[in-house]
């Protein structure tokens, strides 16, 4: 197995002129996005007591999953994209059907370790909760490419990340500080001034314009992501360079 180069860099830059030319990749992450975004608000209206609490974890755990899928269908475009230079949203769906089993217990593997270490963490306290997981997250960030660009079933991708990540700890580093800034910083701040900025304009501030520009919002990033996270999985894997 080749070895691709310690840093890529240029896939940081030329992620995002990538997407601009490539925007049907926005689309798996926006409808999952809008998805996500249904099923956290049934989870908060859940009724009180033991039923309400699994129903409503049930239905958090979902949007979970549903987050996930849409962001492998994005790797499986941005993977496209970046042989090809341009990628089609029907080709990237049939890819997708026919990897669906595998990409979905590689989510719901890659969700359950990092919802573990979390829960692990929280016996101690807040930091110890974060340290793991963030552990957790850094390990197996390649869960998703691993399904979603080798075909791996879900229980092997997990050891495929695991041993990319031992294996190349420099770049997966970048990729999980590009991760982690991203879709918890990153997109709390462009929802909120994006949001803000369409009220000032006379846009009503309705739930349901809240909940367009947060999916849209988040499918931009993922978008992006997907691109840094196939192109760094394909390097690491398989040696391949495209400018």
């Amino acid at each position: 197995m080749r070895r691709g180069p310690a840093v890529d860099l240029s896939a940081y830059a030329g992620a995002a002129g990538l997407l601009v030319r490539n925007p049907s990749i926005l689309l798996a992450p926006f409808a999952a996005s809008l998805l996500q975004i249904v099923l956290t608000l049934m989870a908060g209206s859940m009724s009180g007591g033991i039923v309400g609490s699994l129903n409503g974890g049930l239905a958090l755990l979902i949007a979970q999953l549903v987050n996930s899928v849409g962001l492998a269908v994005a790797i499986i475009g941005a993977d496209y994209a970046w042989r090809r230079g341009r990628t089609n949203f029907s080709e990237t769906w049939d890819d997708a059907r026919r990897k669906l089993p595998d990409i979905l217990m590689a989510a719901l593997g890659f969700n359950f370790i990092v919802f573990v270490a979390l829960q692990i963490g929280g016996f101690l306290n807040a930091i110890a909760a974060l340290a793991l997981g963030a552990l957790a997250l850094f390990f197996f960030i390649y869960t998703l490419p691993a399904a979603a660009i080798g075909g791996i079933p879900g229980g092997a991708s997990l050891q495929i990340s695991l041993e990319r990540a031992r294996a190349s700890p420099l770049p997966t580093a970048l990729v999980f500080v590009v991760y982690v800034l991203t879709f918890y910083i990153l997109s709390a701040i462009a929802s909120g001034y994006l949001l803000g900025w369409l009220v000032s304009l006379g846009v009503p501030a309705s739930n349901l314009v809240a909940a367009l520009v947060v999916a849209v919002v988040q499918a931009i990033l993922s978008s992006y992501v997907a691109l840094v996270l196939a192109k760094t999985y394909a390097d690491l894997s398989y040696g391949r360079r495209w400018s």
